[in-house]
């Protein structure tokens, strides 16, 4: 168990370190990656940069807001003006403090090219927007990140489960049966 926990922990930081590289290559004030979780009907933020504090965790309904309107049509959006977009959810930007201008953000697909998640640059530095090649280098970024992605959450969900296994076995005392 404790090789898949230093395994888990080992995927989470190369997603963290590709997902503060990718926004600082694309000159991004903030980059962000949510994951569906459609168990619990919301979108969590996997990684949620914040100046110089320990990354934010975001959770919000999910389909709602940029992100959720990502991964429900697959489409990538580039919103030069967040506040004019319907789809942004500005109660995010009122419980962090932080003012959203402009927001680009890009599908994360599974192997079976089913949208799960999605990676979201703020504020791009030096212009009003992001441009056609921030989109491009945003796109082929979550289309490599995706693998990694994808394995730290089967990972973390089997290592879970096998936790939940432990519990409900030790829970159940010497000579039960445990049923479903």
């Amino acid at each position: 168990m404790s090789t898949d926990e230093a395994f888990e922990i080992m995927l989470e930081q190369v997603l963290e370190a590709f997902t503060v590289k990718v926004g600082q290559v694309v000159d991004a004030e903030r980059a962000s990656v949510f994951l569906a979780d459609e168990a619990r009907g919301e979108l969590w933020s996997k990684v949620a940069q914040s100046e110089g504090e320990r990354p934010l965790e975001i959770r919000v309904p999910l389909g709602t807001g940029i992100a959720g309107q990502v991964i429900r049509t697959g489409e990538p959006l580039n919103v030069p003006d967040a506040y004019q977009s319907p789809f942004f959810n500005p109660e995010v930007d009122r419980a962090t403090g932080y003012h959203t201008r402009s927001l680009l953000c890009v599908p994360i697909f599974d192997r079976t090219r089913h949208p799960f998640a999605a990676m979201t640059l703020l504020n791009k530095r030096g212009a009003s927007a992001f441009d056609a090649r921030d989109e491009q280098a945003l796109r082929v970024f979550a289309a490599s990140i995706g693998v990694i992605l994808e394995t730290w959450n089967e990972a973390t969900t089997v290592r879970r489960s096998r936790a939940q296994t432990a519990a409900a076995r030790s829970d159940s005392g010497p000579g039960r049966v445990l049923t479903s």
